[in-house]
């Protein structure tokens, strides 16, 4: 992943798309605001520039020490005052061996691409998510049209048996039963406008926390999506962010064990200053070299615990490798049954249901069935209806799954960040 992606948190400042009134959301504006907007991945953002200072901070030299010595005064005779004094003004640098700061910088380094793949890791959950929070927001409007259709129908069934009853032509027990399930629908209604409400709330969160009132969502529940095949699914998740961070994780632990083992070298320390002795005033040069004799600490205890940080990470590179592939296994089983199901919900079961109900419908109005018969194909239609979507709630968090592992929108959090990064300079 190249560096232009996440160069500053500072860049997703520059656009803020906002709503304006009830204006309709598309799927493609949803998703930029939720990388524009969204707290979290500004976050983790923010993370990739401090691990590039941690990284600058790492590439450093040691300063230097400036030496200010004065030697020989407020003593007795010669030595009264300053008259004898010899002061000394001189500079010490230590010198790093081992290849300390090539080891550190490298440690740092690799921090600063794990944080890379982290970031993009988060992105691409945020934006899943996103498009699963957009499609039950658009589950949710059409559950209401569903609640209002479902209270539509217990009114016109409770119509035609209130005259029934009345032209003596159906038992009491008919109007009951009519009252209900006019009842229940009521229900049924305010329970999608409390759903909406959650819907609407849940994608506004997403989005960076706008006005959940004014959200509008479009887009066609019943175009499915394609299933991907499983083997190209597979085959992705070897790019994941989540397994590269994994593998520059192992690749931080050897260059930590290189330091680790570098540390054990003694810096030695040099110095370079001029003398005056006030004595006779004249002036001379000095020198001087020092270094600490490894004899106690050898830095055997950071050698060991690089050496297990070492297996630790190979380990959890192992561990996430298996993980990652049952998820996206299952992410795929669940996609390519709920996409079967939905699939047979549209096609099959919804337009059967339908056609009973007219039937039911036409007949009850004839006396050819009875209210039972009416009042099951009116449940059934409806049933069938929440079923469907259920199914399609199903089918697009296997869908939000298994777009996350694949990296679906890599191609757009790249062209986000380059538009961002081009506003910045250009600003």
């Amino acid at each position: 992943m190249r560096k232009l992606l996440y160069t500053s948190a500072l860049a997703v400042l520059l656009w803020q798309p906002t709503l304006a009134g009830a204006e309709t959301l598309d799927k493609q504006m949803a998703l930029q605001m939720a990388l524009q907007n969204n707290p979290t991945y500004k976050a983790a953002l923010a993370d990739i520039d401090a691990a590039d200072g941690v990284k600058l901070q790492a590439s450093l030299l040691p300063n230097p020490d400036a030496v200010l010595e004065i030697e020989n005064f407020a003593g007795e005779d010669e030595n009264e005052g300053f008259d004898g004094a010899e002061i000394t003004l001189g500079i010490e640098q230590t010198i790093e061996m081992g290849g300390k700061r090539r080891n550190r910088t490298n440690v740092a380094d690799y921090t600063y691409r794990i944080s890379q793949q982290q970031a993009k890791a988060q992105a691409l959950s945020l934006l899943a998510e996103t498009e699963y929070a957009f499609v039950r927001l658009a589950v949710a409007q059409e559950r209401m049209v569903l609640a209002d259709k479902r209270l539509a129908l217990a009114d016109k069934t409770h119509s035609i048996v209130k005259k029934r009853v009345g032209a003596a032509k159906s038992a009491d027990i008919q109007h009951t039963k009519a009252d209900i399930e006019k009842a229940a629908a009521e229900v049924e209604k305010r329970k999608a406008e409390k759903e909406l409400v959650t819907a609407k709330t849940d994608l506004a969160r997403l989005l960076g926390g706008i006005d959940s009132t004014a959200l509008d969502v479009e887009i066609d529940i019943k175009a499915l999506p394609d299933l991907v095949n499983q083997q190209d699914l597979l085959d992705s998740i070897k790019n994941a962010p989540q397994s590269k961070a994994q593998e520059f994780a192992k690749m931080q632990a050897k260059s930590s064990l290189d330091l680790a083992y570098s540390e054990a070298v003694p810096d030695p320390s040099f110095g370079l200053g001029i003398r005056r002795f006030n004595e006779n005033d004249s002036t001379a040069l000095i020198a001087s070299v020092s270094f600490p004799i490894p004899v106690f600490n050898r830095n055997q205890g950071g050698i060991k615990e690089a050496k297990a940080n070492m297996i630790k990470a190979d380990a959890e590179n192992y561990a996430a490798g298996l993980s990652l592939r049952q998820s996206a296994i299952q992410a795929w089983e669940s996609f390519a049954s709920s996409l079967d199901e939905t699939s047979r919900y549209q096609n099959e079961i919804i337009p059967s249901a339908r056609t009973a109900y007219k039937q039911a419908d036409d007949g009850y109005s004839r006396g050819a069935f009875g209210f039972l018969d009416l009042l099951d194909a009116q449940r059934t239609l409806y049933e069938v209806q929440e079923s469907h979507l259920d199914s399609l709630l199903s089918l697009y968090d296997a869908k939000a799954k298994t777009d996350f592992l694949m990296g679906t929108y890599s191609p757009l959090i790249e062209k986000t960040s380059q538009a961002n990064l081009k506003g910045q300079i250009n600003d």
